[in-house]
């Protein structure tokens, strides 16, 4: 079940899981915790839409889902290298400088600090080298330039596993030193998911 309505040219879609987890957070928190978790993603989507844009490339799709928002161009030609890479950085990019704006100008406020771990927390998590995050797809960008298609996806896969590999050791500490927090461990799950299934 899917929401889709279009905006210009971009269609844009929402599905189900993803105003599942909306209505929980609304209901396990009064607005502040909806706060810290929303403005850093929208941050880091805007910024691959702008970076798109200085690039001159337009999204045909835009598709928000439980725990990712996946931009599709709206034509498949090939694009120079420093345009795709600039704008699998633009997020991680956005994410630093809205912190480093915080950090000069509202450094006093609680909020502002909070906003400030948020976004650099996004912004470490996508610098990742796994799976679809914008570091894995980097990866994938990097090997695809000196080697043949299959070794490219076999190394950034070897790369994701290397990663991943230690993120699994440290959910399963925290989780039994934390009284059952499955967080991590789920995300794990879900990054080796996108890692095993990507083609």
């Amino acid at each position: 079940m899917e929401l889709r309505f279009r905006l210009g040219e971009t269609e844009v879609s929402f599905n189900f899981w993803f105003f599942a987890i909306v209505a929980l957070v609304l209901f396990l928190n009064q607005g502040a915790l909806t706060l810290y978790l929303a403005l850093p993603v929208i941050v880091h989507e805007s910024g691959h839409l702008l970076a798109m844009a200085c690039c001159g490339l337009r999204p045909g799709a835009v598709h928000f889902t439980a725990i990712s928002v996946n931009i599709r161009r709206r034509d498949s030609r090939v694009y120079s290298y420093p345009q795709e890479v600039a704008v699998i950085l633009g997020g991680v990019a956005a994410n630093l400088l809205f912190a480093l704006g915080l950090y000069l100008f509202f450094f006093q406020s609680l909020r502002a600090m909070f906003l400030i771990a948020a976004n650099l927390a996004v912004a470490a998590f996508n610098i990742l080298p796994i799976g679809n995050l914008d570091g894995g797809t980097l990866c994938r960008l990097l090997c695809d330039r000196f080697f043949s298609p299959r070794l490219a996806l076999n190394i950034s896969r070897g790369v994701s596993f290397f990663v991943l590999t230690p993120l699994f050791a440290l959910s399963i500490l925290l989780m039994l030193r934390g009284g059952g927090n499955f967080t991590l461990l789920l995300t794990c799950i879900y990054l080796t998911a996108t890692v095993i299934f990507r083609g």
